[in-house]
């Protein structure tokens, strides 16, 4: 049904907690179902186009694109394997003006950790609007603030913010479960497809942020707002996984948000040692909305982030059409 949902948003274009160790008064993740584990403290551009620079799509064929960047995203889900041992990927992503789009294991369930801050925030915004939600925009997007978000649930209830996701967005696989970072936050509504857990898909997570840039699932002052905010999240390095090996001027102007359950986070690592990015990203060709959730590597920070890093610069690199670009670091690791 994801993908319904999304084919419908881009044909209009084209016409639970982890037991975990770490309190999180601070920090990017929370347990998917915010208990009592946190992730740690995560440390700007303007949004683009809903496609990019004007006219950036022209002669692309959508069939085509839509192939390379599916034989992209199944070589970099098998090459896990050895870039990533452990590690369970799943990718999506959409061209947003042609609509082409692939994805790997795009509907498994994923414990959503701090990405799912972004559409909480987009819930508070269709709620309340903008100002009650501003002051906790730098908290949430420059910190990854447990509590800052925690407020913004609160300025709606947890049931609603499952309400907008589902019958707003259309994300039917995505839920709000629990956030009890400062208070007890227990949503009623939630399928618990994942026990305590908050949890999401990459092509929900794709199908927000397809639907977003094009300014339909908020009003043109809430869009702007979130958009902005999410520039504000790193640009590389630790929580800017996304950016950190692209060209300059995709890097500061993408918009995304983070989440990460590292080693010694949770009770369960093959559950969770999870890292997620999601953004919107502007090519020369056009701009696309991205998703990359990982989880369970034995290597988090040797292999699992740079692994993230690398499949964002290839998935880059496909939809742009950029031959030139090299993604390779010093440090990856050599196929087997």
């Amino acid at each position: 049904m994801p993908w319904i949902a999304l084919a419908a948003v881009l044909a209009a274009l084209l016409g639970g907690a982890c037991t975990g160790v770490i309190d999180g008064g601070q920090g990017g993740g929370g347990g998917p179902g915010g208990g009592a584990a946190g992730e740690p403290d995560a440390g700007g551009g303007s949004p683009g186009q809903d496609g990019g620079a004007p006219g950036a799509d022209a002669g692309i064929d959508p069939a085509e694109l839509a192939a390379a960047m599916q034989e992209t995203l199944d070589r970099l889900l098998a090459e896990a394997a050895w870039r990533s041992p452990g590690t369970a990927a799943a990718l999506s992503v959409v061209h947003l003006s042609t609509g082409a789009r692939a994805s790997a294991r795009g509907d498994e369930l994923y414990v959503s950790a701090s990405s799912a801050k972004a559409w909480w925030v987009a819930a508070a915004l269709d709620g309340v609007g903008v100002a009650p939600v501003e002051p906790h925009a730098d908290p949430i997007f420059v910190d990854s603030d447990n509590g800052a978000t925690g407020a913004v649930i609160d300025l709606i209830g947890p049931d609603a913010v499952n309400v907008y996701l589902w019958d707003v967005v259309g994300m039917e696989r995505t839920a709000l479960t629990r956030w009890n970072y400062q208070a007890i936050r227990e949503a009623s509504n939630s399928p618990r497809l994942m026990g305590t857990d908050n949890y999401t898909t990459a092509n929900d997570s794709v199908l927000f942020l397809s639907r977003l840039q094009a300014g339909e699932v908020l009003g043109a002052e809430e869009t702007a707002a979130l958009l902005d905010w999410m520039t504000r999240a790193p640009r590389e390095g630790f929580g800017g996984w996304l950016g950190t090996r692209l060209p300059e001027a995709a890097r500061a102007g993408m918009r995304h948000k983070a989440g990460w359950l590292p080693p010694g986070c949770c009770s369960d690592q093959d559950r969770y040692n999870t890292l997620n990015d999601v953004g919107l990203i502007d090519t020369p060709a056009g701009t696309y909305a991205v998703a990359i959730l990982l989880h369970a590597g034995d290597d988090w920070y040797g292999r699992q982030v740079p692994y993230a890093e690398y499949a964002s610069c290839e998935i880059y690199k496909v939809v742009a059409g950029d031959a030139a670009l090299d993604c390779a670091r010093e440090g990856d690791p050599a196929p087997p």
